[in-house]
């Protein structure tokens, strides 16, 4: 009997073949595309508090700085984290939670500056800086790059949902395949010994009248 090939399944390698996919909410269009614009806006607002920390340590040196340090940091930060993301398949649910970290440091930022600039009252004096308009953008690009990590994360959750969900199939599959390979190996070794013990019942019973054949010359 012919046997049948068997594709045996590597689970992860599917998986990852996955992540390289290019259509949905998840493909590799949607997650550059995030990306891109994560980069862009932690660009921004690195420039923006830079000026400002760059103002204040210059003009304004007794007024504290915490504040743009603190906004350089996360900004440099998503910068890093963009950029282990080019180099790296990032496919385990830790990278998730780095994600949504980098959400709420920016939602902290978002919300410590938004209480002082965009309150409508007048700045205390240790909150003087050189342009209020340019604050106001730095708060606008701080919400930004929140919901863009909250998204980011949320698209990686969907991901590791559907790769576990993806690989569980597969290794059904996989176990399947090997099951029936088993079997045919099984059927195949059956044939393999019923043709043995067939040849070796020819080669007697051909022996047996070779020895006849031979008696029955000699008693002639």
């Amino acid at each position: 009997m012919p046997s049948k090939s068997h594709r045996i399944v590597n689970p992860k390698r599917e998986a990852l073949q996955q992540y390289w996919h290019e259509g949905g909410s998840t493909g590799i269009y949607a997650r550059a595309t995030l990306r891109t614009f994560q980069f862009c806006s932690a660009i921004i607002a690195i420039g923006i508090y830079g000026s400002s920390l760059h103002y204040r340590s210059t003009s304004l040196p007794s007024n504290p700085i915490t504040n743009e340090i603190y906004a350089l940091v996360v900004g440099l930060l998503s910068v890093f984290t963009l950029g282990l993301h080019c180099f790296f398949t990032i496919k385990r649910v830790p990278f998730v939670l780095w994600d949504f970290g980098v959400c709420v440091l920016w939602a902290a930022l978002a919300g410590v500056h938004g209480t002082i600039y965009l309150a409508g009252h007048d700045l205390a004096p240790e909150d003087q800086v050189k342009s209020l308009d340019a604050m106001k953008a730095g708060v606008a690009f701080a919400l930004l790059s929140m919901v863009l990590w909250l998204l980011s994360s949320l698209q990686g959750c969907i991901w590791c949902c559907r790769a576990r969900r993806f690989t569980r199939k597969t290794d059904v599959g996989a176990e399947m395949g090997e099951a029936e390979a088993d079997a045919d190996a099984s059927v195949e070794t059956n044939d393999l010994s019923r043709a043995s013990s067939d040849e070796m019942t020819l080669y007697a019973g051909s022996v047996a009248q070779e020895r006849d054949d031979k008696l029955m010359k000699e008693a002639s």
